[in-house]
């Protein structure tokens, strides 16, 4: 029996049928594959392979771009360089003082730390060309792009081409290559530049002229979530697509679109060209347009909320992943339920342990960039008379935890109802908020049972 074509099941002894319906597309057949897929899915297709970037850093730089969580948690870390203050009683000289202070008023310092802070943990480096002359000092300090930096020892320059293996690796930064190898390339010596680097020590990497280095380039937290991205944004992409692909309407046909007619080939004919009429509007329907369509033609949508499993699950592990390697972790935050006041401290804790170390690198870096302005100026200096920038100190507990600590406390008779309220940063009430909680500072182990009270305490006499 020949196969029967969509309109032809309507077909019994009744030459009319009441509705009909067809699933239409919304796309040519040529872009099925991809229909609908938002344009972001061009750019995130660039992740999948490293050799569709020039180095790392520019593949560092799309992550940040597309993911917002990823951002999200540089922002953040990057922000709490903006916390510190300048130390200068410590400098005894006042010629001291004075060539350091009108050196970060000549300076946007502030912007300075926030940049250093986030290339820090974007790339792992931060890297500064130092602008000044003697006599003068350093006027600015000129921020440069990773992504374009290569680092040589001796056996490098513009013109110079030489191959650094595992076996004989780059180990010292003597000159710092703008752009390499291109028309407006640039070579500044490394006594002219101010790099800050995180991890740096045992560091492999591989620059843009696929030369191995070790030990002069630091190490990127974001190496660690290359893969993390990747998965996340496959999967998102996935659905997309998946979801893209099915279809979201479907049109009925009403039996009065064709009972004039009583030829059933006239009939069939009719609904053809009424099904062709309908997917030719749709298909060059402009995003500005609303169709217009006959009586007897109805636009229907179907909800697919529910048609397919969801992934928030797996991005929620993905997400949770990256604020860790970024020091952002989601229960410090409270971005996670469930989480126990135990985890929350110990992630919140851990957190401020790791952004410490990366101001204490900044910290000490600023004191680079004021022995170079002092030797620029030829005023004598010890280290020890350099002024020193302090950073605020992060604090390790979360009101929760101060909260329960107080309580504790007080409720067990050690603190005061006064040292309390000094504590939560509140007034305190009095004379009266100098007494402790009376009977709440015995041991809460009691009182040992009296000897063969215990039920079968007389048996084991026997034994």
């Amino acid at each position: 029996m020949a196969e029967r074509k969509w309109y032809q099941i309507w077909k019994t002894q009744e030459p009319v049928v009441a509705t009909t319906s067809k699933r239409i597309s919304t796309k040519r057949e040529k872009f099925a594959a991809v229909a609908g897929v938002p344009d972001m899915m061009r750019d995130t297709e660039r992740l999948q392979s490293d050799n569709k970037f020039d180095n790392e850093f520019e593949m560092y730089d799309l992550m940040l771009k597309l993911d917002p969580e990823l951002n999200g948690a540089v922002r953040a870390v990057s922000l709490t360089a903006n916390n510190y203050e300048v130390d200068y009683d410590v400098a005894k000289n006042g010629a001291i003082r004075d060539a350091i202070k009108t050196l970060l008023d000549n300076l946007d310092f502030d912007d300075i730390l926030i940049n250093a802070m986030r290339n820090l943990m974007v790339y792992g480096n931060d890297i500064n060309k130092i602008v000044g002359r003697q006599g003068v000092g350093i006027t600015n300090l000129q921020s440069l792009p990773v992504k374009q930096i290569t680092i040589v020892d001796e056996r490098g320059g513009l013109n110079s081409v030489f191959d650094a293996t595992e076996d004989s690796p780059i180990i010292n930064a003597d000159k710092y290559l703008l752009r390499e190898m291109k028309l407006n390339a640039r070579e500044i010596p490394a006594s002219e530049i101010l790099h800050i680097k995180i991890d740096y020590r045992s560091n492999w990497f591989v620059d843009n002229r696929l030369r191995k280095t070790y030990g002069i380039w630091g190490a990127s937290r974001f190496s660690s979530l290359k893969q993390a991205i990747r998965m996340k944004y496959n999967s998102l992409n996935n659905r997309l697509s998946l979801e893209d692909s099915m279809t979201k309407q479907f049109i009925t046909i009403d039996k009065s679109a064709i009972e004039h007619i009583q030829d059933p080939a006239e009939q069939s004919a009719r609904l053809s060209h009424i099904m062709d009429e309908v997917i030719g509007l749709f298909e060059g329907l402009r995003g500005d347009q609303i169709p217009v369509l006959p009586h007897y033609v109805s636009l229907h949508h179907v909800n697919l909320e529910n048609a397919l499993p969801s992934s928030g699950d797996f991005l929620d592990a993905i997400n949770a992943d990256i604020s860790a390697v970024l020091q952002v972790p989601r229960v410090a935050a409270g971005q996670e339920s469930g989480s126990t006041f135990a985890a929350t401290f110990n992630a919140n804790l851990w957190a401020v342990q790791a952004i410490s170390r990366m101001h204490r690198i900044l910290a000490e870096s600023c004191r680079e960039l004021f022995s170079l302005h002092l030797d620029l100026l030829n005023i004598p200096y010890k280290k020890s008379d350099l002024p020193v920038v302090r950073f605020d100190t992060m604090d390790s507990e979360t009101p929760l935890n101060v909260m329960q600590r107080v309580s504790m406390g007080y409720n067990n008779g050690i603190l005061t109802l006064n040292q309390c309220l000094d504590a939560l940063n509140l007034p305190t009430i009095g004379k009266e908020g100098d007494e402790r909680q009376e009977g709440n500072n015995s041991s809460n182990v009691g009182e040992l049972p009296a000897e063969n009270s215990q039920p079968g305490a007389s048996d084991l006499e026997t034994l």
